[in-house]
């Protein structure tokens, strides 16, 4: 199974906004209320939102491609562009969503080494993420990768705020 990760155009504004959604609800269905989500969507999956992150030259949004087919995101973000001020020599791995039916098979494992290579390659020493406390499988796949808790953030679903645990790693040059 060959796969792909390939940068989003703003052709593509749509698709990411209909995956990003999707991705979103296959992965809390049942965490939030539905006016939750609602108000999460339409401030963080508007066009003009997600046109706005794809000019921001401090970030990058990629499709995860298998077989021609798109089955996942995820965005990088250096500088000012971070979701929590963790400084110049960090890169954050934001948004690591796939369809529920292309979870597994290493996919996770392809974004953190790309995201990794993309540190290298803009000189950053650590890569960290947010990730919801009460995931336990995703804490035990970024554990497993090197990833280690240093923190928590705020994070804001509608009328919601949890508090994700921050993870980071360092990057080996």
């Amino acid at each position: 199974m060959s796969y792909e990760i390939k940068k989003v155009k703003s052709t593509e504004l749509q698709l990411l906004k209909e995956l990003g959604i999707k991705t979103f609800l296959d992965t809390f269905e049942d965490s939030y209320s539905d006016e939750d989500f609602q108000d999460y969507f339409d401030s963080a999956f508007t066009i003009e939102k997600l046109a706005e992150e794809l000019e921001d030259s401090n970030s990058e949004t990629y499709f995860y491609v298998v077989d021609s087919n798109i089955v996942g995101y995820f965005k990088l973000n250096i500088g000012e562009s971070q979701t929590e001020p963790m400084g110049e020599q960090y890169l954050e791995l934001q948004r690591i969503y796939f369809l529920k039916e292309a979870q597994g098979g290493g996919k996770g494992a392809n974004v953190i080494n790309y995201a990794e290579e993309r540190a290298k390659a803009l000189n950053k020493t650590h890569i960290w993420l947010g990730v919801w406390k009460h995931n336990e499988q995703a804490l035990k796949f970024y554990n497993k990768h090197g990833f280690q808790v240093t923190g928590e953030h705020r994070f804001v679903t509608g009328d919601t705020v949890d508090l994700d645990l921050v993870m980071e790693k360092s990057v080996v040059h």
